[in-house]
């Protein structure tokens, strides 16, 4: 069967449907990719399906496979969560996933109404730049902890991640998912900053990866989320998501992009070894992740360099940002 864009809304409307049928869920939405139309890469895709529920949900977040290929991404939100829109227009996240959804479910139009409230005005300069100026401050606590963290590279990818995603929130949205550096690439494109591109990828060691070997690196990281998969409640590494993540690196690798693999590579492999950390086997899936970590100079003896060099991004990404507003009369 041919997977298409509306196959997938179709889908999400199903199960939207039939949880407000059976529980408390008065709104569903969709977001990210399916939202786009650009959900399928190697074949594979996830529905971001977000339900609002008329009590607190039970848990945030959880995943539905619905074959080999597709899988729900389920957020849950209370309606309380809803109750000041205009406060949501300027949250970095939030914001610009009310902008562009795709309604699915709203018989009550409570959704309809929140949107409404978030939308206006979404792309005033001075919303825009609180916006951006949020996630500058998400950055920059997490290079704050950075040396207080037990998970250093969790919180370095993230800090890197929202702080490009200071400078690309003036575009009007952040990247995220699978395809994430190709649209920070088009994102500084169109900022007329490339810097922003190139010292994401430059954070992350990317010009270190020529001449990997990119099947040997993936079977390294399959066979650690395979194993954490077992053993995780983790949404993330629900055992339907291998074959998404997999599929995707492996389009991007033979598309000669594997520079696009790095960001969600190293954050979902860091997650399964965390899941991995207190089984006795362990240590076997440690050996090529701290040689990928050495070849990336991402390792534990560099991360004091790292921090520095991310602090002087987001120093960079700042004055971008500050000169924007300025130019934009904020």
């Amino acid at each position: 069967m041919r997977i298409t864009n509306e196959k997938l809304v179709e889908l999400g409307r199903r199960e939207a449907e039939q949880r407000a049928a059976i529980g408390d869920v008065i709104s569903g939405y969709i977001i990210g990719s399916v939202a786009h139309n650009r959900a399928m890469l190697g074949g594979t895709a996830d529905i971001d399906l977000v339900l609002i529920h008329e009590e607190p949900p039970p848990v945030p977040m959880e995943v539905v496979p619905l074959s080999d290929q597709i899988h729900l991404d389920i957020t849950h939100h209370s309606r309380e969560l809803y109750t000041q829109p205009r406060d949501l227009r300027v949250h970095p996240w939030l914001g610009p996933s009310l902008c562009e959804p795709i309604f699915l479910h709203d018989p009550q139009h409570f959704f309809e109404r929140a949107q409404a409230g978030a939308r206006g005005r979404f792309f005033r300069p001075d919303h825009i730049h609180i916006r951006a100026c949020a996630f500058l401050k998400r950055a920059r606590h997490a290079r704050a902890v950075l040396n207080l963290s037990n998970r250093w590279i969790k919180t370095y990818s993230r800090a890197v991640l929202e702080a490009a995603n200071a400078a690309v929130s003036l575009t009007g949205f952040p990247v995220a998912g699978r395809r994430l550096v190709l649209d920070l690439e088009r994102a500084s494109e169109e900022l007329n900053y490339a810097e922003v591109y190139e010292g994401f990828l430059q954070l992350l060691g990317a010009e270190n990866i020529d001449g990997w070997n990119m099947p040997d690196l993936l079977s390294a990281w399959a066979r650690a989320y395979d194993f954490s998969g077992e053993i995780s409640s983790d949404p993330d590494l629900a055992p339907c998501r291998r074959s998404y993540y997999l599929s995707g690196f492996q389009a991007l690798a033979e598309a000669n992009r594997p520079e696009a693999v790095l960001w969600t590579l190293l954050t979902t492999w860091e997650n399964a070894l965390q899941a991995l950390e207190l089984v006795e086997t362990a240590e076997l899936h440690l050996q090529t992740w701290e040689a990928t970590l050495e070849r990336l100079k991402l390792s534990p003896a560099t991360a004091g360099v790292r921090s520095e060099e991310l602090e002087q991004y987001l120093d960079q990404i700042e004055d971008f940002i500050e000169a924007w507003a300025k130019d934009n009369g904020v």
